[in-house]
């Protein structure tokens, strides 16, 4: 038999009071051999353990609420998405790598001045980039709490990692550049 409500007003199904209005029957989903007997035993066990224990059946199940999330910019989940974009850029633009491999196929040889430079404000600028990345996650793990939802726990922890890594790379790298070279003279032009 189906207790679904479509079902609950076929003849079958109700069984009329001495009003004249069918009312719905339910039937048991398990065999009860003498339910009247079972019920009032069990419900004085009951009444003589709670006796003895002072135990409140009331407050038995109670439904604690998960921590409230902080809403806005200033979530968790906002935070570590915040730190991805800003490692998908320092991971696409490819710079910080790049300019760490160039740095090492150098091995120290002097380069124009100009070009140390520029490399050095191309550090600089993807190590800022690589730190902001790490701010971000760090602080998105930092608001953690039972209602902030796990991809944000794995995104953040996992970008905290790999843009520590950028960082390290940069300062590599920086720490890689060649001295500039000197400048050569240029000899008089004859007249």
């Amino acid at each position: 038999m189906s207790t679904a409500p479509e079902d609950n007003d076929k003849p079958e199904n109700t069984t009329s009071s001495g009003e004249g209005s069918p009312q719905p029957k339910f039937e048991p989903g398990y065999p009860a051999e003498n339910p009247g007997a079972t019920d009032a035993a069990d419900s004085a066990e009951d009444g003589l353990a709670d006796e003895e224990t002072g135990h409140d059946h009331e407050h038995e199940f109670e439904v604690t609420e998960a921590e409230p999330r902080p809403g806005g910019a200033f979530s968790t989940e906002t935070l570590s998405i915040v730190g991805l974009a800003l490692l998908a850029v320092t991971i696409f633009s490819g710079q910080l790598l790049e300019l760490l491999t160039s740095m090492i196929m150098l091995g120290g040889q002097p380069i124009d001045a100009g070009q140390v430079r520029s490399i050095e404000a191309q550090l600089w600028m993807g190590g800022a980039v690589s730190l902001l990345t790490v701010l971000a996650s760090t602080l998105a793990l930092a608001l953690l709490n039972r209602g902030s939802s796990p991809w944000a726990r794995w995104t953040a922890t996992a970008t905290t990692v790999v843009g520590f890594l950028f960082v390290l790379v940069a300062a590599a790298a920086f720490l890689l550049v060649p001295d500039a070279a000197p400048q050569q003279m240029m000899p008089p032009m004859p007249n």
